[in-house]
């Protein structure tokens, strides 16, 4: 076994050492006031990214679901200078995809070529972002699916369990907003809503690009002039925020007559882009093994209990989850095992695991450049897109003094969510973790 390990690691850090070459040579620079980060590539693909930062914050109640609509629009149809079927025959004859999504903290419209046509998509996609069609029948086609969609969630347990949890737990916070919109702001939106927030969401200030690719720069600041982009407006910069003091513990109980109840936890994480952030996930990883072996293989009360951090970034948490026929046995296990391992600690040889496997999905993750793209985005968002580049060394650095400081230090209130039959739950069962117990190193 620790030949295997031994052998592991040379092949992670050989492979680390080629991805450290491509990353020496990753730029940052502005095009026309427009922030572009381009990472060279050998693939024989190019992915491309807008990002457009604030998520949640850019809205109100009211317009929950705006972006998601706006990006939707502008990925299916198109640049106002051709039509619908045109554009859509032009991106396949081409083999090039143009596609969006949104989020709490960002959202993004992407692109997918191939790199010998990466030109012609440029030219086209850059078009759609700063000059789009917005057509009525585009945004009346949308408008139904999303509330389609809306709806159909709510019958989905697990969709609608983390709906409820993130409305519960962050009520009077920009949290509170879901980024697909609830049925009253969708139904009430309009194409002219529509096109304003565009002008006030599609601005320099709120905007970056990544390409990932074997592109020539001097050719991308040609189709930037050469298209609308460098005419954008300056505009505001995203009222970007980091929650400050965490969440707190809370209960939330929706009566549904199903055979199985639904469990959801969530609590405080570090801030995205840290040393810390990696210490939590690494410490959260392991305690996710522990509910599956103790609440699935030992007691079977559950197939898929998780513990895992998030992707949130202005609002960084965890989250604990099970769904289950018990929810009285499930909830006293899940906080033996949270206070376990915040008085106990976790074992060494748990942390040289977990780093392993960390860092091989790590890498098998950064396989495709629409992959390293959308990390470096994200790690833009956070902070710096230079963090991407940190998280290996974050992780092989990583103690086991440093995973049992983090599970102390934020696991200790838990908002609690729970869907399924009311009659079988107490407030009791819902318990809060242990605080300020001294890890045994």
């Amino acid at each position: 076994m620790k030949k295997f390990n031994l052998i592991l690691l040379c092949f992670l850090f050989s492979i680390q050492g080629i991805f450290a070459q491509s990353n020496t040579a990753t730029k940052s620079l502005e095009i026309n006031g427009v922030k572009l980060i381009h990472r060279p590539s050998v693939k024989g693909t190019v992915s491309m990214r807008t990002f457009i930062r604030g998520g949640v914050n850019n809205y109100s109640m009211d317009y929950q679901g705006v972006e998601e609509l706006l990006l939707s629009m502008i990925a299916e149809g198109g640049p106002a200078s051709m039509s619908k079927d045109e554009y859509q025959q032009r991106l396949e004859a081409i083999g090039a995809s143009i596609s969006s999504s949104t989020g709490y903290d960002y959202g993004n419209i992407s692109l997918s070529s191939i790199k010998e046509y990466f030109n012609d998509a440029l030219d086209i996609y850059l078009e759609a972002i700063a000059n789009p069609a917005l057509r009525q029948e585009d945004f009346e086609l949308i408008q139904d699916r999303m509330l389609t969609n809306i709806r159909q969630s709510k019958t989905n347990p697990d969709a609608h369990l983390m709906s409820m949890a993130m409305s519960s737990t962050w009520k009077g916070t920009d949290y509170e907003k879901s980024p697909s919109g609830t049925e009253a702001s969708i139904q009430n939106m309009s194409l002219d809503l529509i096109k304003r927030y565009y002008k006030t969401t599609f601005a320099k200030n709120k905007i970056f690009m990544v390409i990932v690719g074997d592109v020539r720069l001097e050719r991308v600041k040609g189709y930037f002039d050469r298209t609308k982009i460098s005419q954008l407006p300056e505009g505001n910069e995203a009222n970007w925020f980091i929650v400050e003091g965490g969440l707190e513990s809370g209960l939330n109980v929706e009566d549904r007559k199903i055979e199985t109840n639904y469990i959801m936890g969530l609590f405080s994480a570090p801030v995205k882009g840290t040393e810390e952030s990696v210490h939590n996930a690494l410490a959260m990883s392991i305690l996710g093994n522990r509910f599956f072996e103790e609440l699935r293989t030992k007691r079977s009360l559950s197939y898929a209990p998780s513990a895992s951090t998030t992707g949130y970034i202005a609002r960084p948490m965890n989250r604990v989850y099970i769904s289950t026929t018990d929810p009285e046995q499930s909830l006293e296990v899940m906080i033996d095992l949270i206070n376990d391992v915040k008085t106990n600690g976790y074992e060494i040889k748990e942390l040289e695991g977990t780093k392993q496997s960390f860092i091989t999905n790590y890498y098998m993750g950064q396989e495709t450049n629409a992959s390293i793209s959308m990390s470096l985005g994200i790690s833009e968002i956070q902070g710096s897109w230079k963090n991407a580049d940190k998280f290996t060394q974050r992780v092989l650095s990583t103690s086991v003094e440093d995973i049992n400081a983090v599970i102390r230090e934020y696991g200790e209130e838990i908002h609690w969510t729970y869907l399924g039959k009311e009659e079988v739950v107490k407030p009791k069962f819902f318990k809060q973790p242990v605080k300020q117990k001294k890890v045994k190193k």
